[in-house]
C-alpha cells in the first residue's frame, strides 16, 4: 500500500511526524464509565454487504452498545450486522439519475458509486463523470447517441449537456487551442474485453474529425473532408484484419493502436498516422472454443461471388468445410449474413483509401493461400529419421498444395521440400557447409504454420503503412492521441498473448496511477500545499515480476537463448524457485498442467507454461523467407522485402549474441508507447462491462464492482472531490490572463508575477470564495491550484475582455471603412465632372472646326453653281424664239425652280439613306400635298452623269421644237419652252433614278408621264402640276449641284468613313439646302 496526500483545513502536518492530539484528562471514576453510544438512529438508511448485490439499501431498527445492529432490508427480511468503523456506510436520499458527476455524492462511497451507475445505466444514461475521468458503459444496443446531430451540439456547448466522449473529445480539442503545458493532448480508452473500447474510440475519431475541418478554398469535397473519410475508412479494414470474435465479445481487439491525429498551427485535422502493437497472429493457425479466426477470413467466404471464388481458387472449399483454419458454424446464418454485409464495407474502405482494384486482388488471393496452407498435411514413414512426405491420401490436401503455391506463385516442390527440409549450417574456420536435415512430422506442421502467421503478419503491417502513407501530413503543430488497447482478460487457458495483454493494461494502470494519483501528491509536496495522508492501491509489485530484473519475461528470454527444447515443469518449478512474490503463486491443484498465477490489479489470472517459451522465440526459418523472396509474384516479394532482418531468428552483431523475442519487441514498443503518453496531457476513459452475458439493460453489480474497484475509480472520486485538477506555472497563467488587469496595468506595473497572479485571482474569483468554505484556488511556490471549474470562469472572463476589445478594433475599422467610402465616392464624383468637362472642351472644339469647314464648303459650292447656271442662262438668253413674256415666265420659274431644287435636294438625300432596291416618287397635288410611293432604284452615283453632260451640250444649240428627250440622260438640268410658251423645267438623275415632269393642260389634269428611260428598262413616274395657267414639267436639276451633293452622300454612307467628312456632311445639312 502506498499513501498520498488528501486536503487538510488550513494547517499543514509533515509527512514524518505524527499526529499529536492533546486533551484534558477527564477524572471519571472506572465505576460509572460509559460505553461509546451507537452513532445510527432507528430509522436511519444505510448501505449494508450482501452476497449477490454486493451492496443493499436497509432501514436501521435497533442499535446495541456491544456494536450490533438490526436492521431492515427493503424486502422485509431482518439481519443483525456488526458495526464497525466505516460500516455499515450512510444512506442519503440522492438524485441518482440526474447526477451527473459522481463527486457530486454527498456521502462519496462506494455503494453509492455503484448503486448511481445502476440507476442512470437502467435509464439510459450511460456516461458518468468522475472527476476528470469519464465512465461509460456498455449498452450492447443503438442508442443514437453518436450521430451528427450529437456532435455538433457538444461542439456548440459542451459544457451544456450531460458527460458523453464527445464532452472529453471537445476539452483536449480545447486544451489543444488553449497551447497551456503539454501541447498534445492523448486520450486513452482502457477497459476488459468487450466494454465497448473499440466503439467509442471509433466515436471519437468522428467527432475530431467532423469538428477539426477546414476548406478555405470552397472545393467539393473539401481536403479535410478526403482525409477524414481515409481515417475513418481505416477502421473497418484494421477491424477485419485485427479483430476477432472471443467468448466474451464478437469483436474483441486483437492488436493494440495508437491513431495519431495530426493538427495545423490553425488546430485543423491534416493527416493522421498508426502505430500498433501485438498483433495475435498465433490465432491465424489456433483458436479456443468458441472464438474464431480474423473477421476478414469469414467476410471472404461468406461475401465473395462466384468470380472471386474462382480467381482465389476457394470454390469447393466452403461446401466441403475443408478448412482446418477456419472454423465454421453453418447454421449461425444471422452472423454469416454480417460477414457478408461487412465485406462490402471493408473493400469500399480499401477503395477510399487508395488500394487499387490488382491490389485488394492480390492481397486476397494471399489470404487464400493461407488458408490452403492449413489444409497441408504431412505424414511420415516408421523410421523416425526418416522424411515426411505430403499426404496425398487424404482427400483435398494435394488441391490445397496446388493451389496454395500457385496464389503465393511458389513452386509445389519448392514449397514442401522448404516445409519437410530444415536447413543447418556448419561453419569451421573459413569453411562453411550446409546441410539439410529432414524433419518430424510435428515440426513440418510447426514450420506450415510459422509461414502462415509471417504471411499474415506481413499483410497486416503492409496494410498499415499503406494507410499512414495515404493519410499522413507531410508537416503538422499538433497532435491528439487515441489509444485503443485491448482488454485485460482471462479465459481457461492463457497463453503468451494474454500475459503481454495483461502486462499491457498493467502498464497503462501505472501511468493513471502516476498521472493522476501520484502526480497529485509529488506535486502538492514540492509546492508546499497542505494535504493529509491517504491510501491507494499501487501495481508497482506486479510490474516488477513480470517485467524486472528478475522477473518472468527475463526468464523466458534466458531460455530462449539456450535455443534448446524446454520441459515445462522445469520452467514452471524453476519461475517459482526464482521468483519470490506475493503477487506470483502456484495454480491450485485442480489444474492438471505446469501453470503460474499472477496477482494482476484486476483478478487473479492462471498463465498455462506449455508451448510458452516456443511462442516466445518466435524463430522464422531463413529458408522460408528465402523462399517467399523467390516468389513469382511481386506482391509477395514486397511483402518480405521490407525490414527482413527484423524477420530473422537470432542474429550476431559485434561477436555477440541478440536474440529478438516476441516479449522483448513487445516491451520495447510499449516502452516507447508510454514515453509518448507522458510527453501528452491524458484524459481517461473508463469503459466497464455491465454484464458476462452481453445483454442490453442488464448489469451485474458484482463484475461492474470488482472492475471499479480494479481501475482505480474510487479513489479518482476521492482525489477530485478535494482536489485542484488544474496546475499553471505563474509564467504561463499570467501569459494568458495578464489582460484581464491591463486597465490597471499602471497600479501593478512593479509587482512581481506572483502577485500579478494574486490580482487576477481576486479580481475573478474572489467573490465565488466568499460563499463557499473551501478556496478555489491555491498558491504554491511555482505554480498555481484551480480547483474544478475555475479555469472556466477565467477563461470567461478573458473571452469578455477580447470581446471589449474587439469591439473598439471594430468600432475603429468600421470608421476607416466609412471614410475610405466617402473619399471613393468623392473622387469617383470629381473624376466624372472632370471627364465631362474634357468631353464638353473637345465637342466644342470639334464643332468650331465644322463650322469653319462648312462655310468654306457652302461658299464654293455656291459660287460653282452660281457660275454653271451664269452659263446656261447666256445660252438661253441668245436664243431667238425667247420674247418678253416667255422672260417674265423666267423669272417666275426660275423662283419656282428655286423651291424645287431645294426639295430635289432633299429629297435626293432622304433617298440616297432609303434602300437601294426601290424608287421614291414624289407627287406634288393641287392642294400642295405629296405622296411618297417606293419604286426599285439602282445606283445613283454612277458615271452616267459626265456622259449626260455631254449629250446635253450637243442638243443646245437644236430648236425647241425639234428637241427631244435624249435616250439615257439622267443627270441633266434643262428648261424647255414648248411651242405654246409654256416652261418644260426637265429634271433627271443618273440610270435608275427618278424624273419628275411636271406639266399643266387645259384641262387642269393632273398626269403622269414616262420618261425617255423607259427605253432602259426603267420605270419614271412623272408628277405634274399646275401652276399660273402654264404646264411646267421638272427635269433633273443642274448637274453640278446634284453630283457636289451626291458625292457627299456617297463619301458619307461609306463604311470606312472618316468622321472629320460626316462632320462636314452634317454641317452641310444642317443648314439647309443650297439656293440656286
Amino acid at each position: 500500500m502506498t499513501t498520498i496526500l488528501m486536503e487538510k483545513s488550513n494547517n499543514y502536518i509533515p509527512v514524518d511526524k505524527k499526529i499529536i492530539t492533546k486533551s484534558r484528562p477527564r477524572c471519571i471514576p472506572p465505576q460509572v464509565k460509559k460505553k461509546p453510544a451507537c452513532r445510527f438512529k432507528k430509522g436511519l438508511m444505510v448501505w449494508i454487504h450482501d452476497e449477490k448485490e454486493v451492496w443493499v439499501p436497509a432501514c436501521v431498527n435497533s442499535c446495541f452498545s456491544d456494536g450490533k445492529i438490526i436492521v431492515t432490508k427493503s424486502n422485509g427480511q431482518e439481519v443483525v450486522i456488526r458495526g464497525h468503523a466505516g460500516y455499515p456506510v450512510l444512506c442519503t436520499q440522492t438524485d441518482w439519475i440526474n447526477t451527473d458527476d459522481l463527486v457530486l455524492l454527498n456521502p462519496l462511497s462506494e455503494p453509492a458509486v455503484l448503486n448511481c451507475l445502476r440507476e442512470r445505466y437502467l435509464a439510459g444514461r450511460y456516461h458518468t463523470q468522475t472527476g476528470n475521468t469519464l465512465v461509460t458503459l456498455n449498452p450492447f444496443k443503438e442508442t443514437g447517441h453518436f450521430d451528427v446531430h450529437m456532435i455538433h451540439r457538444y461542439h456548440s456547448n459542451q459544457k451544456a449537456h450531460p458527460p458523453h466522449v464527445f464532452r472529453v473529445a471537445e476539452i483536449a480539442l480545447c486544451n489543444l487551442n488553449r497551447r497551456l503545458d503539454k501541447i498534445n493532448q492523448s486520450i486513452i480508452v482502457s477497459g476488459e474485453s468487450g466494454s465497448g473500447k473499440t466503439w467509442n474510440a471509433r466515436c471519437l475519431l468522428k467527432y475530431l474529425t467532423t469538428v477539426a475541418v477546414c476548406n478555405p478554398g470552397g472545393f467539393t469535397p473539401s481536403p479535410a473532408d478526403c482525409i477524414e473519410r481515409r481515417i475513418l475508412d481505416s477502421n473497418p479494414i484494421l477491424e477485419a484484419f485485427g479483430n476477432a470474435s472471443t467468448s466474451r465479445n464478437h469483436n474483441s481487439s486483437r492488436f493494440g493502436k495508437y491513431i495519431q491525429l495530426q493538427f495545423s498551427r490553425g488546430n485543423h485535422v491534416v493527416g493522421a498516422s498508426i502505430q500498433t502493437y501485438l498483433l495475435e497472429k498465433t490465432r491465424v493457425v489456433y483458436q479456443c472454443d468458441g472464438a474464431r479466426n480474423f473477421h476478414i477470413f469469414y467476410q471472404m467466404l461468406f461475401g465473395a461471388n462466384e468470380r472471386e471464388m474462382r480467381n482465389w481458387l476457394l470454390g469447393n472449399v466452403l461446401s466441403s468445410d475443408n478448412l482446418n483454419y477456419v472454423p465454421l458454424n453453418h447454421s449461425e446464418d444471422a452472423c454469416n449474413q454480417k460477414d457478408k454485409q461487412d465485406f462490402i464495407v471493408t473493400k469500399q474502405a480499401m477503395s477510399n483509401v487508395g488500394l487499387s482494384r490488382s491490389q485488394q486482388q492480390e492481397l486476397f488471393k494471399v489470404l487464400s493461400g493461407i488458408l490452403h496452407l492449413r489444409n497441408v498435411e504431412f505424414i511420415s514413414d516408421d523410421d523416425v529419421t526418416g522424411p515426411c512426405e505430403i499426404d496425398s491420401e487424404k482427400q483435398g490436401v494435394d488441391t490445397s498444395v496446388n493451389a496454395a503455391a500457385q496464389l503465393l506463385g511458389l513452386d509445389v516442390d519448392a514449397l514442401t521440400r522448404c516445409l519437410a527440409f530444415r536447413q543447418i549450417t556448419a561453419s569451421h574456420k573459413r569453411r562453411k557447409s550446409v546441410f539439410m536435415k529432414p524433419c518430424l512430422k510435428d515440426e513440418c506442421h510447426t514450420r506450415r504454420d510459422c509461414l502462415a502467421k509471417l504471411l499474415y503478419a506481413r499483410v497486416f503491417d503492409w496494410l498499415v503503412g499503406f494507410i499512414n502513407d495515404s493519410t499522413m501530413a507531410r508537416s503538422w503543430q499538433s497532435y491528439i492521441g487515441l489509444l485503443d488497447v485491448y482488454g485485460f482478460e482471462s479465459f481457461s487457458f492463457n497463453s503468451l498473448e494474454q500475459l503481454c495483454i495483461n502486462y499491457a493494461n498493467e502498464k497503462l494502470q501505472q501511468h493513471f496511477v502516476h498521472n493522476f494519483l501520484k502526480a497529485e501528491q509529488n506535486d502538492c509536496q514540492s509546492e508546499g500545499i497542505p494535504w493529509k495522508f491517504e491510501d491507494f492501491t499501487d501495481n508497482k509489485r506486479c510490474l516488477d515480476i513480470i517485467e524486472g530484473n528478475i522477473s518472468i519475461f527475463a526468464l523466458m528470454n534466458q531460455q530462449c537463448k539456450l535455443n534448446r527444447h524446454s520441459d515445462p515443469s522445469s520452467f514452471c518449478e524453476f519461475l517459482h524457485d526464482t521468483i519470490s512474490s506475493a503477487n506470483l503463486s502456484r495454480a491450485r491443484m485442480s489444474v492438471t498442467s505446469p501453470a503460474f498465477v499472477v496477482h494482476h490489479y484486476a483478478e487473479k489470472v492462471t498463465y498455462q507454461v506449455d508451448g510458452l517459451i516456443e511462442k516466445n522465440k518466435d524463430g522464422i526459418p531463413a529458408e522460408l523467407v528465402d523462399l517467399l523472396r523467390m516468389s513469382s509474384k511481386k506482391f509477395v516479394q514486397q511483402l518480405v522485402d521490407a525490414n527482413v532482418t527484423s524477420l530473422q531468428s537470432p542474429s550476431k552483431t559485434k561477436g555477440k549474441k541478440t536474440t529478438f523475442t516476441v516479449v522483448s519487441k513487445f516491451k520495447n514498443s510499449l516502452d516507447s508507447l508510454m514515453a509518448t503518453l507522458h510527453e501528452t496531457t491524458p484524459h481517461y476513459i473508463r469503459c466497464i462491462k455491465p454484464s458476462l452475458e452481453c445483454q442490453p439493460d442488464s448489469f451485474d453489480n458484482v463484475h461492474v464492482i470488482n472492475q471499479l474497484r480494479a481501475c482505480g475509480v474510487l479513489e479518482t472520486i476521492q482525489i477530485s472531490a478535494t482536489g485542484f485538477p488544474t496546475r499553471m506555472l505563474y509564467s504561463d497563467f499570467l501569459k494568458r490572463y495578464e489582460l484581464l488587469i491591463r486597465s490597471n496595468s499602471e497600479d501593478v506595473k512593479d509587482l512581481d508575477t506572483k502577485s500579478k497572479c494574486a490580482v487576477i485571482t481576486n479580481l475573478v474569483l474572489a467573490e465565488a470564495d466568499k460563499e463557499n468554505k473551501m478556496k478555489s484556488f491555491l498558491f504554491g511556490k511555482t505554480k498555481i491550484f484551480l480547483r474544478e471549474g475555475q479555469l472556466d470562469k477565467l477563461e470567461v472572463a478573458r473571452l469578455k475582455e477580447f470581446n471589449l476589445s474587439a469591439g473598439v478594433i471594430q468600432i475603429w475599422w468600421r470608421k476607416i471603412l466609412a471614410t475610405k467610402s466617402k473619399q471613393e465616392a468623392a473622387v469617383v464624383i470629381i473624376q466624372a465632372g472632370f471627364r465631362g468637362w474634357k468631353v464638353r472642351e473637345d465637342v466644342k472644339r470639334r464643332h468650331e472646326a465644322a463650322r469653319v469647314i462648312q462655310y468654306a464648303m457652302i461658299g464654293y459650292s455656291i459660287r460653282l453653281h452660281q457660275r454653271k447656271l451664269d452659263e446656261q442662262l447666256n445660252e438661253l438668253n441668245s436664243d431667238e424664239f425667247a420674247d418678253s413674256d416667255v422672260q417674265e415666265c423666267n423669272d417666275e420659274q426660275s423662283q419656282q425652280n428655286n423651291s424645287i431644287l431645294t426639295e430635289g435636294i432633299l429629297s435626293a438625300v432622304s433617298l440616297d439613306n432609303e434602300p437601294h432596291d426601290s424608287n421614291l416618287s414624289v407627287i406634288s397635288s393641287s392642294n400642295g400635298t405629296k405622296e411618297v410611293e417606293d419604286q426599285d432604284k439602282s445606283d445613283k452615283f454612277t458615271s452616267k452623269g459626265i456622259e449626260d453632260q455631254d449629250k446635253r451640250d450637243k442638243f443646245t444649240d437644236k430648236s425647241i421644237n425639234e428637241i427631244e428627250e435624249p435616250e439615257n440622260v439622267n443627270n441633266n438640268y434643262r428648261i424647255q419652252f414648248h411651242e405654246n410658251g409654256n416652261l418644260k423645267c426637265n429634271s433627271g438623275r443618273s440610270e435608275g433614278n427618278t424624273i419628275v415632269n411636271i406639266e399643266q393642260k387645259d384641262g387642269d389634269e393632273i398626269s403622269q408621264k414616262k420618261s425617255s428611260n423607259e427605253q432602259c428598262g426603267t420605270h419614271k413616274p412623272i408628277a405634274s402640276e399646275q401652276q399660273n395657267g402654264r404646264r411646267v414639267e421638272e427635269e433633273p436639276v443642274n448637274q453640278g449641284t446634284t453630283t457636289i451633293i451626291n458625292k457627299f452622300v456617297q463619301v458619307a454612307t461609306t463604311p470606312a468613313v472618316d468622321i472629320a467628312f460626316g462632320i462636314v456632311l452634317l454641317g452641310l445639312l444642317y443648314h439647309g439646302p443650297v439656293r440656286l
